[in-house]
């Protein structure tokens, strides 16, 4: 049931790109890994540098466990990878996903990556979020669920940047230094957050 609601996601964002030309070998790929998803900004220069240009063009290979499926009913219900989430407990919930863990293959897949200043680090490997919200549900329940994402998200980084840095995530995002300001972009790749919303009708 999941795959197939991703799939139905991916072949909606991938109607965006109906007047760029498709490759067959893309087929091949497509066999040996769950999802594929072209990850762009919108602009002219993106157009002609990644998607029309098929050797530039370097689509995500999303796997079905990198794919982390939220779902809100109208009365605000959370629900995580088909499991009900307590309201007190969301945030707990979803760091679980969010902080790398090799261990457990249950988890989103992990890599390892060098960086100039963190150094060797485990990162999750093209985690994508998918939040489906019902359209009933009142705006002040939605804006508390979502609020809870990021702060899930923001905790992760700045657990990361107190061990790894020395400073809170804060602290660095405020600081004016050259260094500390690479080291706050640094997260960015370290910890990517590749999150959309799907409003249920």
């Amino acid at each position: 049931m999941k795959k197939t609601k991703v799939l139905l996601y991916l072949i909606i964002a991938s109607s965006i790109f109906i007047s760029c030309k498709k490759e067959i070998e893309e087929i091949n790929e497509l066999l040996e890994t769950d999802f594929k998803v072209i990850e762009f900004y919108y602009g002219y220069d993106n157009l002609m540098t990644n998607v029309r240009d098929n050797e530039k063009s370097k689509p995500l290979i999303i796997r079905e466990r990198n794919f982390l499926e939220i779902n809100v009913n109208q009365n605000g219900d959370f629900e995580l990878e088909g499991e009900i989430v307590e309201p007190n407990l969301i945030v707990s919930e979803l760091k679980k996903y969010l902080t790398p863990n090799p261990e457990n293959k249950e988890m989103p897949e992990t890599i390892e990556q060098e960086f100039p200043y963190a150094g060797k680090v485990i990162t999750n490997k093209n985690l994508f979020i998918s939040a489906l919200y019902h359209e009933n549900l009142n705006y002040k329940k939605y804006n508390k669920i979502r609020n809870k994402i990021f702060i899930a998200y923001n905790e992760v980084r700045n657990e990361f940047t107190l061990k790894k840095y020395g400073k809170s995530l804060s602290e660095l995002r405020n600081e004016d230094k050259e260094i500390e300001m690479q080291k706050y972009y640094e997260l960015t790749s370290i910890f990517q957050f590749r999150y959309t919303e799907i409003m249920e009708e």
